[in-house]
Parts: C-alpha cells; structure tokens; sequence
C-alpha cells in the first residue's frame, strides 16, 4: 500500500494501519525471510544507519545557528520549527510502481533536534544504540532509529521494506516571528 499524496502524514499513517486491520493481513515472521531477504534488509539497515550519521551534525549545527538568532534580539525570528523529511521510494520493479505517480511508499517525519548536549540516547542519530526490538530475535543484528522506525512505528511489514529503492531527505525550517500591536 502506497502512500496516497492527497493525504497528510498522519491520515496515511492510519490508513495504513487501517488496512493491515481491514484485510487481516499477517506481518511476515523475520524467521520465514530468506537469507538473501535478510542480507537485503541488513544492508538497507546499514544506509539508513549511513544516513543517520550524516545528517545527525547537519541538523545538530542547524538547529544551534538558529537557537543563536532566536536568543539574538536584533534578529527578526522569534521562534523556529527544524524538521527531517525521510520520504521512502518504491522500486521500480514492484508490482504497484506506477510510470506517472510519486510511488511513496512511507514517509518518516522527525521533528525537533534540540542536540545541543550532544548525541541523544533514543532517537533519531542514536546510533550507538541497538534499537532491534526483542534483541534475541535479531542475534548479531544492531538496527538503526530509522530501521526501528519502519518496521515498529510505521508498522511496515518486513517484505515492505524489501520494496524499498530510493530515499530522499529534506530538512525543512519554518522561521517564525511574532508581533503585539500596541492598543
């Protein structure tokens, strides 16, 4: 199931779950996948751990240059919004690609990088952390945020993922700027 781009995030998220209830669709057991499968999985693992490490310093220094004009008085913006756009593609081999058609499969939105103390213990750029739910399950496997974030949060189904063949990142900022009118 594509993401429907007349929908906004959160609608398509509950769409999504929606479906997989409707059609009693069963998530595929990481065991039943094969090797071949799983060395697929890893390795989208691994680019979306790449990903996390590039990207972490970026929106850490975004996010402190604007901390510094929201404190600087003389800056017009008052406040900001910082956000992670992580948009997932379909191949272009997968049964629903379509020529003329954005074919999304997933968006994962990450607001907010208030990194100044440094790496977060949970999160988006944690990865030194093994976010593999039920650790026993994955043996050798040390899954990055976005891979947790996929499978748990956007409840993708392991054979989603494998239909996975583009990514793109956006970071967007809102500058924001308030005034009082004097009576």
């Amino acid at each position: 199931m594509k993401f429907q781009s007349e929908l906004n995030y959160f609608k398509n998220i509950q769409l999504r779950r929606k479906y997989r209830l409707d059609t009693m669709q069963a998530r595929s057991h990481y065991t039943s996948l094969s090797m071949v499968e799983k060395i697929r999985l890893l390795s989208l693992n691994e680019r979306l751990k790449q990903l996390e490490n590039k990207f972490t310093p970026i929106l850490t220094a975004k996010y402190n240059e604007l901390k510094l004009r929201e404190a600087d008085h003389s800056d017009w913006m008052d406040d900001f919004n910082l956000s992670l756009e992580i948009t997932f593609y379909l191949r272009e081999d997968d049964d629903e690609y379509e020529e003329d058609d954005d074919n999304i499969l997933m968006q994962i939105i990450e607001l907010g990088f208030n990194q100044g103390d440094g790496i977060p213990d949970f999160g988006f750029g944690a990865t030194h952390i093994n976010h593999a739910e039920n650790g026993g399950r994955y043996k050798r496997e040390c899954h990055c945020y976005l891979y947790h974030a996929l499978y748990d949060h956007c409840n993708l189904d392991w054979r989603d993922l494998l239909r996975i063949g583009g990514i793109y990142v956006d970071i967007k900022v809102e500058e924001q700027a308030g005034f009082t009118l004097a009576p």
